[in-house]
C-alpha cells in the first residue's frame, strides 16, 4: 500500500469515527449519566459519570461580558416583542448613561446570550430558532451588525439556553438544556463551528438556568439557577462540566425574575440582575459569591420593552 493510500485510509477512518460519535450524542443517549432522585438542587448528582478532562489555564477575555461600548462595564440588552427591535442600554453600575438600537430580529429567532465568538474584542449575539432548532451568530462591532453565520442545528428536544467558555480555550461554548429529561450539555465551539460535546449535570424539577458566571472566582464558569415557584436562587460550582459544589443564593423578591448575573459595581464579583415584567422595573442585587450585600434600583424600561440580558 502506498504512503498516499495509507494517509487517505486513516483520514476516512477518522471521519467515520467522528460521524458515529456525533450521531450517538444527537440521539440523546444519556442513560449512563446520573439524574439524581430529589428536586433539591443541593442533593443532585455532581455531573457526568465520565470524568471531564483537565482544563488548561484560562485565557483572558478580550471584552467584558455584556459590555458593548468597551468601558469594561456590563450593559442591558432589551427587546421589543412586538416590533422585534433590539436595543442596548449603556450602564454605569445602576445608572443608564446612554443607549442605541441594535439589529431587529427576524420572526422565529431570539437572542439567547452575548459573547465574543470571533475574537475581535466585540460581543456578538447568539441566536436560536426554537422551531427549526437552528443556531446563528450575529457578529457585532459595538451595536452594529457586521456579519453573521449559522451555527450547528440542535438535536430534537434540546434548546440553547446560554453561552460561556467551559474548556478555558478563550472561545464561548453552547449550553444546552433538554426540558423532557432536565439534562444539560455543553457543546464546545470554535466561533460558529461545533468542536465537541459532553453532558453536564441534570437540573432538578422546577429549576432552570438563569445565567452563567464565575461566582467563586476560580476561573471557571458556574451555573446560576432559579426556581420560579419558590423564588429561590442557587449556584452550582463547576470545574469544566463537573459539579464540585452548590449553595443557595438569596430568595428573589415577589414579582421579579432573575435574568442573569454580571459584575455591575466593579468589585470583580457577579451580581444578580432582576426584572419585574408588570412594572418594567429593573434592580441589581450585589453579591459576594452567594451572599447578598446590597441592592439598587436600575432604570425602568419603556412600555413594550423587556429586559433580555444579562
Amino acid at each position: 500500500m502506498s504512503k498516499e493510500t495509507r494517509v487517505i485510509t486513516i483520514f476516512v477512518s477518522f471521519l467515520m469515527l467522528a460521524t458515529f460519535s456525533a450521531a450517538i450524542f444527537a440521539q440523546g443517549k444519556s442513560g449512563v449519566f446520573p439524574t439524581g432522585g430529589a428536586d433539591n438542587p443541593m442533593l443532585q448528582g455532581g455531573g457526568p459519570a465520565i470524568g471531564a478532562t483537565a482544563t488548561p489555564t484560562p485565557i483572558p477575555l478580550l471584552v467584558a461580558p455584556y459590555d458593548f461600548n468597551h468601558d469594561l462595564k456590563p450593559d442591558f440588552v432589551l427587546l421589543n416583542a412586538s416590533t422585534r427591535q433590539m436595543a442596548v442600554w449603556y450602564m454605569n453600575n445602576k445608572v443608564r448613561i446612554g443607549g442605541a438600537y441594535t439589529p431587529t430580529l427576524p420572526a422565529g429567532w431570539n437572542v439567547i446570550d452575548v459573547r465574543d465568538f470571533n475574537g475581535d474584542g466585540n460581543n456578538d449575539y447568539a441566536l436560536f430558532n426554537s422551531s427549526t432548532r437552528q443556531t446563528a451568530i450575529w457578529y457585532l462591532s459595538g451595536v452594529t451588525r457586521i456579519g453573521s453565520a449559522y451555527g450547528p442545528t440542535l438535536p430534537s428536544g434540546w434548546a440553547l439556553v446560554a453561552t460561556a467558555d467551559f474548556n478555558n480555550d478563550g472561545k464561548p461554548d453552547y449550553i444546552l438544556y433538554n426540558a423532557g429529561t432536565r439534562q444539560t450539555a455543553v457543546w464546545y465551539m470554535n466561533n460558529n463551528i461545533f468542536a465537541g460535546s459532553v453532558l453536564a449535570p441534570p437540573l432538578p424539577a422546577g429549576w432552570s438556568i438563569a445565567g452563567i458566571a464565575d461566582f467563586n472566582r476560580d476561573g471557571k464558569a458556574d451555573y446560576l439557577l432559579f426556581n420560579a415557584s419558590t423564588r429561590q436562587s442557587a449556584i452550582w460550582y463547576l470545574s469544566g462540566v463537573t459539579r464540585i459544589g452548590a449553595v443557595y443564593g438569596p430568595t428573589i423578591a415577589s414579582g421579579y425574575q432573575l435574568m442573569g448575573a454580571a459584575d455591575f459595581n466593579g468589585d470583580g464579583k457577579p451580581d444578580y440582575v432582576l426584572f419585574n415584567p408588570s412594572t418594567r422595573g429593573t434592580a441589581l442585587w450585589y453579591l459576594n459569591n452567594n451572599i447578598f450585600i446590597g441592592s439598587a434600583y436600575g432604570p425602568p424600561l419603556p412600555a413594550g420593552w423587556i429586559l433580555l440580558l444579562p
